[in-house]
Formats: structure tokens, sequence, C-alpha cells
């Protein structure tokens, strides 16, 4: 699922520019798509990660990616400004259940030890499938001779996954028989136990909790910034670089690529912190710590070089630094939320989106204006995310009492 959420997001980036010619849009119209789908993806954050705190997310997964998929195809229909920005808020208010739900799950199925692995391994995932559509949107483009059908294509799979996933799949480990009683206890290893599901979000310990804050504000800054890879990048690469088709298609690809191994490496990396020295909060908090202010310095790095390839290095870096605390930060949410993981995910994502509109409407902006000052201010607010790291502490865990425990 995580490999279809980035298929179909980056996906919608890559037409970008054939929509812009189609519709004759502006820079700045480019900057209200982006708005209206972040701007969605974060309002409904929440709604969609207390809907999974309270009922699970066995019928909610399907349902949302099956709606998403349908919303990404009828672009393909869309005939003005108005139905794109209306499909666009769409797309974002369905996408924006998955990772807090995907939270929800992994907080049930998965050992306490083995969280940043797991987060790690979703969100390579997700590089994954960023990765591969820019080039296969590419070729299906070529071969069909529009943008639109390709958009039906790959709509398709998130239909499929929806048939093949509700039958399979039940909330937690001991609602399925082929989970014996063994392979339960081993994940609740090292968890306060409880109840499936919770009573009333304890929102007064959510508002008092520096660690809730500071994972909230990283996540801002960094989607801030790095929303640009999934919304603007191929637009800049192909209308501002005056990159070609080919050029933009590959160059769009390989950041996901490394951000692919980031995430897999950040989480596996995160984990064997904890199990070497014990130490919980230095496991999840050194990669974002590390990977903020060296890609803060990569953002500076853009506007220096002029070659290609140089420019690949660049974005590639920026990527991979930013994508070593993915496992560590949606760890450290299971960590501390618990039995209410889907709920503060869902907080931290749609801060991280509703910065992430800003950026992108910053960069509608700013394209025309200087993009070299807009890649400074993504630079200082990856350094601000880094800041935000030392507040977090994953040793601190929320309760549906009310208590840190």
């Amino acid at each position: 699922m995580a490999i279809i959420v980035y298929i179909h997001r980056v996906g919608l980036a890559r037409v970008l520019p054939k929509i812009q010619e189609s519709f004759d849009l502006e820079s700045h119209h480019l900057g209200w798509l982006t708005a209206a789908f972040l701007i969605a993806y974060g309002g409904f954050e929440m709604p969609w990660g207390l809907a999974g705190d309270r009922w699970g997310v066995r019928h909610l997964l399907p349902l949302i990616v099956l709606a998403w998929s349908l919303v990404a195809g009828c672009v393909a229909l869309a005939g003005s400004l108005a139905a794109l920005l209306v499909l666009w808020f769409l797309f974002g208010l369905f996408q924006a259940g998955a990772f807090p739900l995907l939270s929800r799950m992994l907080t049930d199925w998965m050992p306490t030890h083995e969280r940043g692995k797991a987060q790690g391994l979703i969100w390579m995932a997700t590089r994954l499938g960023g990765m591969v559509i820019p080039l296969a949107l590419g070729a299906l483009i070529t071969w069909c001779g529009n943008w639109e059908t390709p958009l039906w294509i790959v709509a398709a799979l998130g239909v499929l996954w929806s048939v093949a996933f509700w039958p399979w799949f039940r909330n937690r480990p001991e609602e399925t028989p082929r989970v014996n009683r063994a392979e339960c206890q081993l994940i609740e290893l090292g968890r306060k136990t409880g109840a499936a599901g919770h009573g009333s979000v304890p929102w007064r310990q959510f508002l008092r909790s520096r660690s809730v804050w500071c994972l909230c504000l990283l996540y801002g800054c960094g989607g801030f910034a790095a929303n640009f890879y999934v919304t603007l990048l191929p637009t800049y690469l192909n209308k501002h670089r005056h990159l070609s088709d080919a050029d933009t298609s590959w160059l769009s690809g390989w950041p996901f690529l490394c951000g692919a191994v980031a995430c897999l490496v950040g989480g596996l990396f995160s984990d064997a912190i904890i199990r070497s020295t014990g130490n919980r909060k230095w496991g999840r908090r050194f990669n974002g710590t590390v990977g903020t202010l060296v890609g803060g310095l990569g953002w500076l790095a853009i506007t220096w070089v002029d070659s290609t390839w140089a420019l690949a290095f660049v974005l590639c870096l920026i990527f991979f630094c930013n994508d070593l605390a993915m496992g560590p930060a949606w760890a450290a949410c299971a960590d501390i939320g618990e039995r209410m993981a889907g709920t503060l995910g869902g907080a931290m994502n749609m801060i991280g989106n509703l910065f992430g509109a800003a950026g992108g409407l910053l960069a509608g902006y700013l394209f025309k204006l200087d993009p070299d000052l807009l890649f400074n201010i993504y630079a200082i607010s990856f350094c601000l995310g880094g800041l935000c790291w030392q507040g977090v502490d994953a040793t601190q865990k929320l309760s549906s009492d009310g208590q840190t425990v």
C-alpha cells in the first residue's frame, strides 16, 4: 500500500507539467493545486487517526485506497482549473488516512524493539514507488500518446490492492487464527497492555507534552521543504532548469531510490542504537539531528550547481538525509503514542503537510521571482527541524488515563 501511495502521489506530480500545458496554467496555479492537496491531507490526518484508533484499520484502509485511486483517475476527466482544485483536494483528503492508519497497524502488530525497522521498511516502500513511477509514467505517456490514459492505468493498482487486502487482514494479532499464543506474547513484549481501541483522547496531556509538540514541529519543518519532491520537483526540473522529459523523469526518480535506502538504514540504525546502548531517547533522536543539519547544507548547494549530474547528487543527498529520520520519527510516534499512535501520527502528519502547503504556495510564487531564495528558506527549515529533534523523548509515553508512563 505504501508503494501505491507514492505511485499515485508522485505520478500526479509527474504529469503536472503536462497538465500545465493542457490548461495553460501559471506557476502560481500549480502552487494552488499543491496547497489544495496538502491542506486536505493535513486537515484530515487526525480524523483518520482517531477513526483508526477507535475502530481499527481493516475496513478503513481499503476504503481510502479505493477512493483516492478513483479520484486520481478522474483527473484525466477534469475540464477546468476549478475541477482540478476539487480533485486535488479530494485526493489529499483520502490519502490523509494512509500513514496514521499504518502507524496504528504497526503499533498493534510489531514488538517495540522492531518498530524502527518496520517503519523504515514502510517508508522505504514509499520511496520505491516514488522512484519507479516517474520513469514508468514517462514511458506510458510516450506509448499512449497522452497523459490521461496512463493515469487510469496506475489508478487501477489501488483498486486491485483494496480487493486483495480486505478479506485477508485483521486488526490485531489475537483476532488472527494464524497467529499463535507465543507470537502474540512476543508482539506484546515491552509495551503497556490494554484493550483494543481507546477511550477518550487525553488532549490536555497531548498539549502539555514537549515530545508531542517537538515531534509535530520537526515533521512540519521537514514537510515544509521535503514535500517539494512529491509536488513540484518535476515542474522545477522541466520548466525552470529546462531539462528534457527524459532527464526530468530519471532525475525525479533517483532521489526516491536514495530515500528508500535511507529509510531502511535509518530504521535499522535507530533500533541498533537502542539495543546496544539501551538509550531509546537518542536511539530515535540521533538520525534526525544529523540528517536535517546535513540536508540543510544540501538545500543551499542547489543554488551553486549547474551541471545535471551535480544537481542529481545534491537532490539525492538532501532526500537521503531527510529519510534517515523517517523510520525513527514514526517509531517514536508509536513509542510515545502507544494506544493513541494513530491520533499522534495524524497530528504529526497534519502539521507536516499544513507546513508543506505553505511551502508549496511559496514555491509557486518564488519560482518566478527568485528560486534561489526558496532553497535558502528550505535550508533554514531543515535546521529548525534539527533543533526540534532535541525535544523528542521516546521514553515518555502517553496513556489513555491521562498519565505519563
